[in-house]
């Protein structure tokens, strides 16, 4: 019995479904697996409360999480294969829309994989829409299968699409037109954005084209330009108002040209000089471009000291029409009071060095963008006066510190030894380091990478992300790839340069962890460190075992979960062993520590091993090798104690007793899974508790070397 309104019981779980897929919808963004799986669930959800209508809504607002939601259904629906084969084929049956269902299971029914079951969910829609109150929402829905890669599915889609927008543009275009703009740039889009222009120009007046010039969405804001500029729909009012007011550049540039269009054509050069007076250079170069055709160009020679690079081409452009000397003038205004930032660009921008004598004062100037212009101008002619751009360095502003690196960037072997150096020690100003840091030159590879990873724990965020990003590029340098063919530079470092570069790499969170991974396997293939970056990330692709690689395989109800739980296990341990010996946990800490299905797993600690663990590693080190390996086969029999198998990791304990590293873990085939790892020989230690790892995470016939 369906039910009513007043039945309480019923109402929370609606409103709980609703609030779940609220709360998914902002974890869209991160495009995981996991969002994905969490938006379609919400979904589904939401459609078995009754809240169809709600959620069609609510996606109907945001054309993005249309197109999240149609690539997650896809991306979380299980393909089956071998022994699940009938499983997909009874899905394709009870996955088509049936006549009652919602307009929301319609909507994730047109996301389908099977095309079947897409045109079917098409046709669903076309019979929903045709209704007198029709569910305007689907056609976000319709709207992405007019560019279905099924051939089927696109034909019906479009001959639907057509149809509806022919019948009701005025109603149907606010809903199609936000989908259109984003996905106009997949293949076989061009279609919808044709028949949305083509119903736009149906309409009359210049309605529906101010709600789109309203929107806050820069590209729904384009869209309606570029629609409406063709046909003139817009008064000039309208432009000159985007012009001036409108945040997006490319919007503002439609107008812009547009309007300068008019204005040429009705000969208002008042409009022409007010819009080169406009604030934003796209709209100045525009206004000047206007009345150079307007037979003003004097007018338009007037901009020669604009801010604006463009700009100036244009008023050069200009001056030279009525025979100007933009030369001359920008040799004169640099020598005046009223010298701008502008007329020493300009000054530049002529291409001639004998000129660059007039800068070189200007570097002096009391206003730091003079200062600024200055330097970047002697950079263009390529005339650096180093003696007199090294004091900029330190000058109190920003923009002219900037100015002097780049220019002395080209100069490094004409600096002062240790400049660099002694920039860097400047713990006051970020722009001084970065000056520093950039002009930068280590010729010994060893010294960069050192610097780099020294320099990648900066405090400041665009400081330590260079220095992250040269030290990344050092190591993938040295590091000798088996996919590719490339001289490897010489890189011989001491054990205590190996030390210093491990140590700076673990302190610089902002290196990639797997520069630091390529750096572990380079220097410490063995380490504890290494072996933990294996766990977590897994191998490096760039890497090869260093050692013996050996692989156990083993039966597993669950060999995924298998694996996982491994590297539980080892990811709970590792981080112990890699750090000082000082920090080993306490013997009744572990307890805590593993995790508690493996606590649970181990035997109980003996009576004669409760004593303190410094009685048991005196017991454990007074035995010869051949009575630790008798005495690790006797274990291997029956459950490990938590503390023995512990003990093979702790630094000072019977780690050197454990040759072997884990590599990589997996499933091949059915129910059976793999773990490679790597030792320093065979036979080697440790065997019997790798043995007891597997076991433990729930695998038996176990195949071991």
């Amino acid at each position: 019995m369906p039910s009513t309104p007043e039945s309480g019981p019923t109402l929370a779980p609606r409103s709980t479904a609703l609030a779940q897929f609220e709360t998914a919808l902002t974890h869209t963004a991160a495009g995981t697996r996991e969002a994905d799986t969490k938006l379609v669930a919400a979904v589904r959800n939401a459609d078995a409360a009754g809240e169809s209508s709600a959620v069609l809504r609510l996606l109907a607002e945001r054309p993005r999480v249309v197109l999240r939601l149609d690539q997650a259904v896809r991306r979380t629906h299980e393909y089956p294969c071998g022994h699940a084969a009938q499983t997909r084929r009874g899905e394709t049956a009870t996955s088509t829309p049936s006549a009652d269902a919602s307009p929301l299971g319609v909507a994730l029914a047109s996301a389908h994989p099977d095309g079947r079951v897409r045109e079917r969910a098409v046709r669903r829609i076309l019979e929903l829409l045709s209704r007198r109150s029709s569910p305007v929402e689907l056609l976000p829905f319709l709207v992405l299968r007019t560019s279905d890669w099924a051939r089927p599915v696109r034909d019906r889609s479009r001959a639907a699409l057509a149809v509806l927008l022919h019948e009701a543009p005025e109603q149907l275009l606010p809903g199609v037109v936000p989908i259109v703009v984003l996905t106009d740039q997949r293949r076989r889009g061009g279609f919808a954005r044709q028949q949305v222009l083509a119903a736009l120009l149906t309409l009359p007046g210049s309605g529906i084209f101010d709600q789109l010039l309203a929107s806050p969405n820069a590209r729904l804001r384009r869209f309606g330009l570029e629609a409406s500029l063709p046909g003139r729909r817009l008064p000039l009012r309208t432009l000159v108002t985007i012009t001036a007011r409108d945040s997006d550049r490319r919007c503002r540039g439609l107008a812009a040209e547009a309007a300068v269009r008019e204005a040429v054509w009705t000969e208002q050069l008042d409009l022409l000089r007010q819009l080169a007076a406009s604030r934003y250079r796209e709209v100045r170069v525009l206004a000047l471009i206007g009345l150079i055709r307007s037979g003003r160009a004097a007018e338009a020679a007037e901009q020669l000291d604009d801010p604006s690079t463009l700009v100036r081409a244009v008023a050069r452009d200009a001056i030279r029409r009525i025979g100007g000397d933009a030369l001359g003038h920008y040799r004169t205004a640099v020598q005046s009071a009223a010298v701008t930032p502008g007329t020493v660009a300009g000054l530049a921008e002529t291409d001639r060095t004998p000129d660059a004598n007039l800068l070189v004062p200007l570097l002096d100037h009391p206003q730091s963008p003079i200062r600024a212009a200055a330097v970047r101008g002697l950079r263009t002619l390529d005339s650096v006066p180093v003696e007199r751009i090294v004091p900029l360095l330190r000058d109190p502003s920003t923009k002219v510190i900037r100015e002097a690196a780049a220019a002395l960037r080209s100069r490094i072997d004409q600096l002062p030894a240790g400049l660099a150096d002694a920039l860097l020690a400047d713990r006051d100003r970020v722009a001084v380091r970065r000056a520093g840091y950039r002009l930068l030159h280590n010729a010994d590879l060893i010294q960069r990478l050192r610097t780099s990873l020294t320099h990648a724990a900066d405090p400041d965020p665009r400081l330590a992300k260079w220095a992250a990003g040269d030290a990344a590029a050092a190591v993938q340098s040295i590091h000798p790839s088996p996919w590719h063919t490339r001289a490897v530079p010489a890189f011989n470092p001491t054990p205590g340069e190996k030390h210093v570069l491990l140590a700076l790499a673990e302190a610089a969170t902002t290196v990639p962890y797997r520069t630091r991974q390529l750096l572990q396997e380079r220097f410490a293939p063995t380490a504890p460190a290494t072996e933990l970056l294996r766990v977590r990330y897994g191998p490096h692709p760039d890497t090869k075992n260093p050692l013996m690689d050996l692989e156990a395989t083993f039966t597993a109800d669950d060999p995924f979960q298998a694996v996982a739980l491994m590297r539980e296990v080892l990811l709970t341990i590792l981080p112990h062993a890699a750090g000082p010996a000082a920090d080993w946990p306490a013997d009744e800490q572990w307890a805590d520590i593993l995790p508690d299905w493996f606590v649970q797993r181990c035997a109980p600690e003996a009576p004669a091993r409760q004593g303190t663990a410094a009685d048991w590693i005196a017991w454990w080190r007074g035995l010869t090798q051949r009575q630790r390996e008798t005495e690790m086969r006797t274990d291997a029999v029956a459950d490990w104690r938590v503390l023995d198998w512990i003990n093979l990791f702790d630094p000072d304990g019977a780690a050197d007793s454990r040759s072997w590293r884990w590599w990589n873990g997996g499933v091949r085939g059915r129910g059976t899974g793999w773990v490679r790892f790597a030792t320093d020989g065979h036979p080697y230690g440790g065997r019997p508790a790798l043995f007891w790892l597997i076991e433990a995470a729930g695998g038996y016939d176990i195949k071991l070397p």
